[in-house]
């Protein structure tokens, strides 16, 4: 038996292994993966060749390799770029293979990316001094320099002012009108009241933009009131209710879980608040009430402190045709905002169905809305009679409308009086298009005065002046110079306009998809005139719709669903200068 000191060898394989990396040791630096090794007649002597120059340099053990070490460095840095200037594309090839970028860390882009970072996420400056942050920053780019948060403010008012001058220069370039409208708002949880003013144009290449030029607080609040208070208590019940269930965490969890457990609901609709001078809102409020419907029944029958906001089926079937009734403003709304930014051609129909709805209703059997469409006439009557104008201009340059159907809505409201409201409209769009067809000749001949030069012959004229042969008392007049202006003058008097010839052509189909901007783009040519007034005629927004994107963050934000509604557009004007 071997004893506890005796050594018993075992072939397993890594012995050989030991003895092939003990081989190897003298030739494992880095520098021959870069160079070859080159056999000499004398055996005691070795060479080593670059791989990338081909200059050869000795190779002896004890000359070492450091020499060879230093050639390398220099030759690829003369040669090559350092490998971590280099990042990998974000964006495929177009052979699928993910594309080699040169990188190279921007300090000053880094900075902006914070500032945008700070604004769109309405955080506070301090939290670039936060270690959280720091250590983000540390991971993601190295070379980033930490900044106080004195130097975050300045940064943002620095950026800022930059793309306020940008907005300048946009403006000064603007060829045709700008449109100015001023939008209200306010948080509801605060009741902070804020002003946003937006400029509206359309640029060179025909199409509609907007550019928030002013956004302040306003002091003291500015206030709206709609005429959904006057329909009866229901709607407040409902609103009151909901706030009720929403308030507990826990509360809202339970009455969820109800919800799906018990009545089977997806769950993933979810109660709404209303902004209560927003119709639209309000209807979206009163929808999700009627999907809850046997849910809250369910509440007021178990929980005492909700059985005030509990509803009667009296008060459901009024809370369903307040629904219906306002599902019609929300259908308009919905209309305006699937464009962020929508002409003013788009409103004359979809504000005449609203108008003749509120008409028709009050005639309706529903008593109980009488009392608030009423309240919605008054407010609207004062907005028609402002705006119905600039609708009906805007309406006519669509040509799917026209002017055969601005006239059938007329007639639809205004019986046998509409054909006097549909002169005025005509009589004023001519005079709008004079006044275009007097700027485009008093244009032309501003240019064509400076550009032109005489062809007579300076000499010549010098002796004409002093000609007495040049002398023509009528008997050689030759009339025919002064014949061909004369009937130029009779057949411009003849001649039909833009605007005539436009009208009389067939309109579209009624409910065709049409870019009406790019129509107008394409028809500059035959409609020099009448397409510029079209530009600045389409660019007047009549709504908040297209200002209210100043009230959100666009990039990369999505509201949850069950969050509150707390933003309020109260009110809007528009001039153009």
């Amino acid at each position: 038996m071997a004893s506890s000191n005796t050594h018993i060898l075992v072939d397993d394989g890594f012995n050989e292994y030991e003895s092939a990396i003990k081989c190897q040791k003298s030739t494992t630096s880095k520098v021959w993966d870069e160079m070859t090794k080159l056999e000499c007649e004398n055996k005691n002597e070795l060479k080593a060749q670059c791989n990338h120059c081909k200059t050869i340099f000795s190779a002896k053990s004890s000359s070492g390799t450091s020499h060879l070490r230093r050639h390398l460095n220099s030759y690829l840095k003369k040669f090559n770029k350092d490998i971590t200037q280099y990042t990998i594309g974000i964006q495929p090839s177009p052979k699928g293979v993910p594309s080699i970028k040169n990188y190279k860390f921007d300090a000053d882009e880094c900075r902006k990316a914070i500032s945008t970072f700070l604004v769109c996420g309405k955080h506070s400056f301090r939290i670039v001094e936060e270690l959280g942050f720091r250590y983000m920053m540390r991971i993601v780019s190295p070379n980033f320099k930490n900044i106080s948060r004195y130097t975050a403010a300045r940064d943002v008012l620095m950026y800022y002012a930059k793309e306020r001058d940008h907005v300048k220069e946009e403006l000064a370039k603007a060829p045709g009108l700008i449109c100015l409208t001023s939008d209200n708002w306010n948080l509801e949880h605060t009741n902070d009241e804020y002003i946003c003013v937006t400029a509206h144009w359309v640029d060179k290449d025909w199409k509609l933009q907007k550019r928030i030029i002013r956004f302040r607080a306003l002091f003291p609040p500015y206030d709206v009131k709609a005429g959904l208070e006057l329909t009866d208590d229901v709607v407040g019940k409902i609103r009151n209710g909901i706030r009720y269930i929403k308030k507990s965490g826990i509360r809202r969890k339970r009455f969820y879980d109800v919800a799906d457990k018990s009545f089977h609901l997806n769950v993933t609709k979810k109660l709404r608040q209303d902004a209560c001078v927003r119709w639209n809102s309000t209807y979206l409020m009163l929808e999700s009430s009627l999907y809850y419907k046997d849910v809250l029944d369910y509440w007021g029958q178990r929980d005492k402190d909700y059985q005030m906001f509990a509803l009667s089926d009296e008060e459901w079937r009024k809370v369903t045709i307040i629904c219906k009734f306002l599902k019609v403003f929300y259908d308009v709304t919905c209309v305006f905002s699937g464009s962020n930014y929508p002409t003013a051609n788009l409103y004359f129909r979809r504000v005449w169905k609203v108008y003749k709805f509120l008409l028709d209703t009050v005639k309706g059997p529903y008593s109980f809305l009488t009392p608030m469409v009423k309240q919605m006439q008054e407010n609207f009557n004062k907005y028609w009679a402002e705006y119905s104008l600039i609708l009906s201009c805007a309406a006519i340059l669509d040509p799917r409308y026209k002017l055969n159907y601005v006239q059938y809505c007329f007639n639809t409201i205004y019986d046998v009086h509409a054909l006097d409201f549909v002169e005025t409209i005509l009589s004023n769009l001519r005079l709008l298009f004079d006044e275009y067809v007097k700027k485009s000749k008093s244009t032309s001949s501003s240019l064509a005065g400076s550009s032109n030069v005489s062809d007579k012959n300076p000499i010549d004229s010098g002796l004409d002046e002093h000609n007495d042969n040049s002398a023509d008392f009528g008997g050689c007049f030759d009339e025919s110079d002064d014949y061909k202006r004369y009937l130029n003058e009779s057949s411009t008097r003849s001649e039909k306009s833009q605007l005539d010839i436009y009208l009389e052509e067939p309109e579209l189909e009624l409910n065709s998809q049409i870019d009406v901007l790019d129509y107008w783009s394409k028809s500059s040519v035959r409609y020099n005139e009448l397409s510029l007034l079209a530009r600045d005629l389409l660019a007047i927004p009549i709504s908040t719709v297209a200002s209210e994107s100043a009230f959100s963050m666009e990039i990369g934000c999505k509201k949850d669903d069950d969050d509150d509604e707390d933003d309020e557009d109260d009110d809007v004007s528009s001039v153009a200068f």
